[in-house]
């Protein structure tokens, strides 16, 4: 069969390409072809954004329309409105491991199904001109005969979002195209239980129970020892920095950031989707504050740590608890040398991870094959 993957292939994150790859390989392993189907951003949700940053959002959509023809791109980038950071050209280097054209967006391809999902796919309350209140992300309106989702998420996105920006009917509307819904986290499933869909069901992210780590990846060249710091630039602060630095020091390993950068690492490297998992197997250990860090540690099996913040608590408390790994939770500075000197069994959590695979691997097998038709 023809499936389409609809994502967030396009955002540059390490995470976001590898949950994309993992998603790929599952299907393809199933035997049916695979592309992936660009969404086209909207406007955010009525109230989230004074004018001013209406507007915005509105000339950035505008932008991105024009960025993703030839000639426009090519004006944008010799103009200098289009600035593409080292990270932006790693990460378009290694687009086509997915099928996606980094110049072209897919928009409106028809196929058998449609697999929406992983990563926050539904979070439809955050601003920006890059996704928006988009209904198709929610189901609605795709060239389909059947759309299911896998392992998708509303990130920050409450019920109480929902009902404060007046879009929960609209969202149920819009769930009610699903064929089969499958999220990765339990605040997903809350919200759509609360708003009455039924049959929902949880799965690992794609990263987890894909077997990407077994792939083998562009090789890397790296300090004899090292310690990996995996967060958005600049987001750790100064009493996290100084814990962090303490730890390297007391260990005699260099502190290297390989996704944003941060000032107080010994260097800063700008390294591809395709890299990533070689860094993180060869760290003497990893200090993170996101979902897919958490998850890269995991899967190559490196001591790590996990620092809670407000806005991702939920889905890494959620993620460690389902893996069996909440320990390694960092509440506070001083809980990150305790943690990591703590010794680290990887057993459970990869019981855990086999088990979820053959679910997944299940739940696409059984979805996709019948969805044919269906619409």
């Amino acid at each position: 069969m023809r499936v389409g993957i609809m994502s967030m292939q396009r955002v540059v994150n390490h995470g976001s390409f590898m949950q994309a790859y993992g998603l790929k390989s599952m299907i393809e392993s199933l035997g049916h072809e695979v592309l992936f189907v660009d969404y086209k951003p909207s406007s955010c949700v009525p109230g989230l954004r004074d004018a001013r940053g209406r507007l915005k959002d509105f000339l950035g959509r505008i932008k991105a329309d024009v960025r993703f023809t030839g000639a426009g791109r090519r004006a944008l980038i010799a103009s200098g409105i289009y600035k593409r950071t080292p990270m932006d050209v790693e990460y378009e280097r290694c687009l086509g491991l997915l099928g996606v054209d980094p110049c072209k967006r897919n928009i409106g391809e028809h196929v058998d199904v449609l697999v929406i999902g992983s990563d926050e796919v539904f979070n439809c309350t955050q601003a920006g001109p890059n996704v928006g209140f988009c209904r198709q992300l929610l189901g609605w309106g795709n060239n389909c005969e059947s759309v299911i989702s896998y392992a998708g998420s509303f990130g920050h996105t409450t019920l109480s979002d929902l009902e404060k920006y007046h879009v929960a009917d609209d969202v149920r509307n819009c769930f009610r195209c699903f064929d089969a819904i499958s999220v990765r986290d339990a605040n997903s499933r809350a919200i759509l239980e609360a708003l009455g869909i039924d049959g929902v069901s949880t799965h690992l992210d794609p990263v987890l129970v894909s077997g990407v780590e077994n792939v083998e990846w562009k090789p890397v060249a790296t300090p004899e020892r090292y310690a990996l710091v995996y967060g958005y630039g600049n987001r750790f602060t100064q009493d996290e920095a100084e814990a962090i630095r303490a730890i390297a020091e007391k260990r005699g390993v260099k502190l290297l950031a390989v996704y944003g950068h941060q000032d107080f690492c010994d260097e800063n490297v700008d390294c591809g989707p395709d890299e990533i998992l070689n860094y993180f197997k060869g760290a003497d250990f990893v200090a993170t504050d996101t979902f897919h860090g958490t998850i890269f540690s995991a899967i190559t099996h490196v001591p790590f740590a996990v620092i809670k913040r407000g806005q991702n608590a939920n889905k890494l408390v959620d993620l460690l608890d389902r893996l069996s790994l909440k320990e390694r939770l960092a509440t506070t500075p001083e809980d990150l040398s305790f943690i990591l000197d703590k010794p680290l069994e990887f057993e459970v959590a990869d019981a855990v991870r086999a088990a979820a695979r053959e679910s997944s691997l299940s739940y696409l097998r059984c979805n996709i094959s019948v969805g044919r038709g269906v619409r």
